[in-house]
């Protein structure tokens, strides 16, 4: 887990938090600060593994998974976004705020820019960006035919 309750509720707090993941009794286990904090630990435990996978999605084979603990502040914000932006579309799919869709859109452009290795994690990476760049002989055939051989006539 890259973020705890305390990071969730600083992004979205906590009021919104617990229109979105309210805690159900019966259906929730009463695990310490979720229960006491009225949220649905199952339910944040789960959009926190989506959340996760996500950005695992666009860094695998980059980085050595899972981040070691802690986690890279960006990536820590990262997920913290997008369990703000996951707990809006499981809350509230149909009336999501615009301006949560843009915080998703401006995500996906981030977890690009850390796949394309335009931004990097403070992590031990796979491979190192020297390993990426090789070079490999090759030999160019000289041209068997002239120039413009399949013109029709």
């Amino acid at each position: 887990m890259y973020t705890d309750l305390d990071n969730l509720i600083a992004e979205m707090n906590l009021p919104v938090l617990q229109d979105l993941v309210p805690w159900v009794d019966g259906r929730d286990q009463a695990s310490g600060e979720f229960f006491d904090a009225g949220v649905s630990d199952v339910l944040l435990e789960k959009i926190n593994e989506s959340a996760v996978g996500e950005l695992h999605g666009y860094i695998r084979g980059i980085y050595v998974l899972p981040l070691e603990s802690p986690a890279d502040p960006v990536a820590t914000r990262t997920v913290n976004e997008l369990m703000h932006y996951l707990c809006y579309k499981q809350g509230n799919a149909e009336k999501i705020e615009a301006s949560v869709v843009e915080l998703y859109k401006m995500l996906v452009k981030r977890m690009q820019a850390m796949q394309r290795r335009e931004m990097k994690l403070d992590h031990d990476m796979v491979s190192s960006d020297e390993d990426l760049q090789s070079s490999f002989p090759y030999i160019v055939p000289d041209a068997k035919f002239p120039p413009g051989f399949t013109k029709m006539f």
